[in-house]
C-alpha cells in the first residue's frame, strides 16, 4: 500500500527527532535542518515543511536538500503508517556475524592501540584488529545490545593531510549505533558519550563503566534514532566530547535531542589544556579521567540559574520616583525603573491628562523623560502640559467664540517653564521615518541616546499601526516595550483604550491582545464624570507589592479634576495648588512677604 501524507505526520516527526519548530501559515519551520544541522555557523530556521503537501526544503545554499515527506522520513529513520500499521524502516545491510573473541587480533592493532595507552585486554574485549592485507587500517567492530555485529569503522593510521582517500570511514549501508553498547552495565543508570572510539576506550581503561562513542563524529546524529529504545534505559548522560577552544562538542545537539535525560558535561578546566579523553590519558593518566567524569556538571540551560546566585535587592532602594499622588505611591511604591505601567480608561475621560501629570512629576524630580504622543500634534501636547505645569494661579481666562480659554499671565512664565524642562523633557517629533524604521525603533534609540528614565507612550493603538494588522501587532509592541524597559532600566507608561463592553475584570476591558495586561507590571485605570469632574483611579495589578485598589471592592482612589489647572487631585494630594521647580527659575512675585530690613523676626 502506498504512503498517503497526513499533516499530523509532521508533528509526529517533530516529536520523534526532538526538533524545535515554529508554525508560520502553511509551513513548519525547523530550528535546524535535519541534514546540515545549520552548517558551520549554525544557521537557524532555514528548513521548511509544507503542511499541505509534505514537501520540504532547506534554504541554506550549501545544503539545499529538498523532497517529499516520504523521502525525509526514510533519511531520518522515522516510521510511517501506510494504513497497514506496518512502520517504515530503513533497510540496513546485514554483516556476516563474528564475536569479538573469534576475531584475529593482529600486531598492527596492538602496536597502535598500545601507543594510545589502550591495553591488550581492552583490545581483545572489543575485538579491535586490522585488515588482513593492510595492518595500517584499524578495524573497530560495532555490536548492538543483542551482541549482533552491526557496523565496522575503519581508520587509516598512516593517513596524512593531503593524501587521497579518507582518514576514517564506515562499512557501507550499515546501521549507525553507539560504539561499545555490547559491554554496557544496565544496572548503572549513567552513560558517558565521547566523540571518538579511542576516547571511549580510554575511559574504559580508567575503569569507567558505560563509556560509549558516537559512530561518525560530532556532526552526525543518526545514531539517536537507531539507539532510541536503548537510550531510554538510562537517566543520565555525561558528555565527554572534544574540547575545542573551551567549547565541548556534542553537548548542544545531545541536549536538544534527549530532553528527558539529565545531561552533564565535563568541565573545560578538567581537560587541562588537552583536546580529548585519550590526550588526557596519555598526558596525565587514568586518575585525571576519573576526576574529569566525577566533576562533570549538569548542563546549564539558558536563562535557568540557581536562585542562590541571584543578588538580593532591597526593593525600597531600587530607583523609583513619586507619582505625585500619595495613594498610588502608598500602593505601588511609586514608579520603578524597568517597569511597564499600563494606564487604561474610556476615551475622552482623561487618561492622557493623568499621564501628562505623571510626566510633570518625573521632570520635577529631575527624571529624564520622553513622550510619544500618537494622537496629539506636538504643539497641542506642549500647550496642554505647559498649562498644567503653570497652575491655576498663573493662568488668566479669555473668551473666544463664546468658549473660555486659559493662557499664561505673561511670557516670562513660558520662558521659565521652557528652561526648567529643556534638558529633561523630550518628545518624538511628527514626521516621516527613515525606510525600514518604526516609531518603536525611534523610541528605543531615544531612550538610550538621551538616557531616558521615564517614557510616556500615548497610545498603544497608534504604535500598533506600524507593522502587521493592529490587533496582531499589539502583543509584539507590548512585549518589545517591556524588553526595552528592562534592558534600559526605564519606566514606560503605556496608555491603552478600553473596550466598549465592560467586564468586572479590568484586564478583560483593555482593548486588544491579552498580552497587554499580562506583560504589564502595574495596571491603572482612570475614569471621570464629565458632569461634576469627580473620578477615581483603580490599581488593578501591582506585580511588585500585590496591593490593589479596585472599584469592585470600593477601595478605589477618589479624585477631582480642576478645569482651570487641568490637574487631577485626591484628598491627600492637593496637586491643584502645587508649585513645580520652574517657579525657582522665575522672578515672579510669589506673594511671600520678605523679612523686614531691620531683621526683626515675626514672632
Amino acid at each position: 500500500m502506498s504512503y498517503q501524507f497526513k499533516t499530523s505526520d509532521i508533528y509526529d516527526l517533530v516529536r520523534f527527532i526532538g526538533a524545535d519548530v515554529q508554525v508560520k501559515g502553511e509551513e513548519v519551520n525547523f530550528l535546524y535542518c535535519p541534514f546540515c544541522k545549520g552548517g558551520e555557523h549554525g544557521d537557524k530556521y532555514k528548513f521548511y515543511i509544507n503542511t499541505k503537501t509534505g514537501k520540504f526544503i532547506c534554504h541554506r545554499g550549501s545544503c539545499g536538500k529538498q523532497g517529499n515527506f516520504y523521502t525525509l522520513a526514510k533519511e531520518v529513520n522515522f516510521p510511517l503508517d501506510f494504513g497497514t500499521k506496518e512502520p517504515l524502516q530503513k533497510t540496513y545491510r546485514q554483516l556476516p556475524q563474528v564475536s569479538p573473541k573469534d576475531i584475529t587480533i593482529r600486531d598492527g592493532a596492538i602496536d597502535y592501540m598500545n601507543s594510545r595507552k589502550i591495553s591488550e585486554p581492552t583490545i581483545r574485549k572489543y575485538g579491535i584488529t586490522t585488515q588482513k592485507d593492510n595492518q595500517s587500517i584499524i578495524c573497530m567492530p560495532f555490536y548492538d545490545w543483542n551482541g549482533e555485529l552491526t557496523m565496522i569503522k575503519y581508520r587509516n593510521i598512516k593517513f596524512k593531510k593531503g593524501d587521497n582517500g579518507s582518514k576514517e570511514w564506515v562499512s557501507k549501508d550499515t546501521k549507525p549505533i553507539l560504539y561499545g553498547i555490547q559491554n554496557v552495565n544496565y544496572d548503572n543508570d549513567t552513560l558517558v558519550i565521547t566523540e571518538g572510539q579511542i576516547d571511549s576506550l580510554s575511559l574504559t581503561e580508567a575503569g569507567i563503566e558505560n563509556a560509549l562513542s558516537v559512530p561518525m563524529g560530532k556532526n552526525n546524529f543518526n545514531w539517536v534514532n537507531t539507539c532510541w529504545d536503548f537510550l531510554q534505559h538510562f537517566k543520565k548522560i555525561i558528555v565527554f566530547g572534544d574540547n575545542e577552544k573551551g567549547k565541548i562538542t556534542l553537548v548542544d545537539e545531545i541536549a536538544r535531542m534527549l530532553k528527558r535525560h539529565q545531561i552533564l558535561v565535563v568541565r573545560s578546566s578538567d581537560y587541562q589544556g588537552m583536546k580529548d579523553a585519550n590526550d588526557i590519558l596519555r598526558q596525565f593518566g587514568k586518575q585525571a579521567l576519573i576526576r574529569a567524569v566525577n566533576n562533570a556538571k549538569p548542563l546549564q540551560i539558558d536563562r535557568i540559574i540557581s536562585l542562590a546566585d541571584i543578588k538580593s535587592v532591597d526593593i525600597s532602594q531600587m530607583p523609583h520616583f513619586s507619582t505625585g499622588i500619595a495613594e498610588i505611591d502608598r500602593l505601588t511604591g511609586g514608579f520603578f525603573e524597568g517597569q511597564l505601567i499600563l494606564l487604561s480608561g474610556k476615551r475622552g475621560e482623561g487618561k492622557s491628562t493623568l499621564a501628562s501629570q505623571f510626566v510633570i512629576e518625573a521632570v520635577d524630580q529631575s527624571i529624564p523623560t520622553l513622550v510619544y504622543s500618537g494622537e496629539l500634534p506636538n504643539y497641542q501636547f506642549k500647550n496642554w502640559i505647559d498649562l498644567q505645569i503653570a497652575g491655576a494661579d498663573n493662568l488668566i481666562p479669555h473668551l473666544s467664540n463664546g468658549r473660555e480659554y486659559f493662557t499664561m499671565k505673561n511670557d516670562e512664565i513660558k520662558e521659565s517653564i521652557n528652561e526648567w524642562y529643556r534638558d529633561l523633557l523630550y518628545i518624538v517629533e511628527d514626521g516621516e521615518l527613515p525606510t525600514g524604521q518604526t516609531e518603536l525603533d525611534l523610541i528605543e534609540t531615544a531612550i538610550y541616546r538621551h538616557k531616558i528614565k521615564f517614557c510616556l507612550v500615548d497610545n498603544l493603538m497608534c504604535l500598533a499601526e506600524y507593522g502587521e494588522s493592529i490587533y496582531q501587532n499589539q502583543g509584539k509592541v507590548v512585549k518589545k516595550l517591556k524588553e526595552i524597559a528592562t534592558a534600559a532600566q526605564c519606566t514606560i507608561l503605556l496608555i491603552a483604550h478600553e473596550r466598549k463592553m465592560q467586564s468586572s475584570d479590568l484586564s478583560d476591558n483593555v482593548s486588544g491582545s491579552s498580552d497587554i495586561t499580562n506583560r504589564a507590571d502595574v495596571v491603572l485605570r482612570y475614569a471621570r464624570s464629565t458632569e461634576n469632574n469627580s473620578g477615581y483611579i483603580e490599581v488593578a495589578k501591582n506585580r511588585l507589592f500585590g496591593t490593589l485598589a479596585k472599584l469592585s471592592s470600593k477601595s478605589q482612589i477618589d479624585t477631582s479634576f480642576d478645569t482651570v489647572s487641568r490637574r487631577i487631585s485626591t484628598d491627600q494630594s492637593w496637586n491643584m495648588y502645587k508649585t513645580y521647580g520652574w517657579v525657582n527659575r522665575s522672578k515672579l512675585d510669589t506673594n511671600l512677604q520678605p523679612i523686614g530690613e531691620d531683621g526683626d523676626l515675626p514672632f
